[in-house]
């Protein structure tokens, strides 16, 4: 009896701490990808139970099998969040589109995003021919725009960010021959903005792992960057005023990876599963690529993911923020 009760305990347990140990080792490149989702429970419990199964009857197996699946279904739930007593005075919409739009695809982009009149939208996967198009149709209504590369530093990224308020200090983090991560001042009237937008290619192999790494240790030594400047200028009373930071973009990363912790440096946010958008996987199966960071000094009242957009394999997502005038 003594021993049941200790095999029962370890199938219940022992899957999920296998699985939270595995989330903190970074490397090799398919092992981090494995623990990026927290349905990796599951697979670790069915080879347990294949050791101890002559320990169990079938009507325990499957039992002990629902559990983790419930608990691992908790895990990673990520679901939309709304905070009425929340000031919402920035709107941001972000987007995948994923190089598969077409052009009717995009003037019901186009049709949406002029109809919402957000503050700032942030874009990737857009193919060159795609970027013409929004340009021509989008600057009317919003003025400032990235383009998402530079000729004269011989650069290019899929990415293209839209405002109704202007942008300065723009600056491409070249990684060979693209920019992964660009950094930028985003000046709303009431505020300026320190905004790093990225989208680091998907850790498919290992050699995409890595590029996908090295941009984000890039993003990691731009926030540090901001950080040090925003304390020599207040040290020196250049600037009493702090600056916030947001960080917008599709990550490839999971909200379960380690990594993040070591990212954002206790800036806020809320994470939405966002990819992949197919109509037979629920939106507790997905995974909270598409993210975005605020500083302290800001606040996220509404973070939600929009379904009406069905040619891409992301799902868009459209936030609220806060921002302490």
């Amino acid at each position: 009896m003594e021993i049941r009760l200790v095999i029962t305990s370890t199938l219940l347990v022992l899957p999920s701490i296998i699985w939270l140990l595995m989330k903190q080792v970074q490397s090799p490149w398919w092992l981090e990808n494995i623990s990026a989702t927290s349905f990796t429970i599951l697979p670790i419990y069915c080879v347990l139970m294949l050791v101890l199964v002559s320990f169990l009857s079938i009507g325990q197996c499957f039992s002990y099998l629902l559990v983790n699946f419930i608990f691992a279904l908790y895990l990673n739930n990520s679901v939309s969040i709304n905070d009425e007593a929340c000031d919402k005075n920035i709107s941001v919409f972000q987007f995948n589109i994923k190089y598969q739009e077409g052009e009717n695809e995009l003037n019901s982009l186009v049709e949406y995003l002029v109809a919402e009149n957000y503050h700032l939208i942030a874009l990737q996967g857009v193919s060159q021919r795609s970027k013409q198009l929004l340009v021509k149709k989008l600057s009317p209504y919003f003025p400032h725009f990235i383009s998402g590369g530079s000729a004269q530093q011989q650069v290019h990224s899929d990415q293209l960010l839209f405002s109704r308020y202007g942008f300065t200090h723009i600056n491409y983090v070249k990684n060979d021959h693209s920019a992964y991560l660009i950094t930028s001042q985003w000046k709303l009237p009431f505020t300026e903005i320190n905004l790093h937008s990225l989208h680091p290619p998907s850790p498919r192999n290992e050699k995409l792992w890595q590029t996908r790494n090295k941009t984000l240790y890039q993003l990691k030594y731009a926030l540090n960057q901001v950080a040090e400047d925003m304390s020599a200028n207040i040290s020196s009373e250049k600037n009493t005023l702090e600056k916030s930071s947001l960080v917008i973009g599709d990550l490839n990363l999971s909200k379960h990876s380690n990594r993040i912790n070591n990212l954002k440096q206790d800036m806020n946010t809320r994470f939405v599963n966002s990819w992949p958008n197919k109509p037979y996987i629920p939106m507790l199966f997905g995974l909270a690529i598409d993210q975005l960071w605020v500083s302290n000094s800001a606040s996220i009242c509404t973070r939600e993911r929009i379904n009406q957009f069905t040619w891409s394999d992301h799902y868009a997502i459209k936030t609220y923020l806060n921002f302490i005038e």
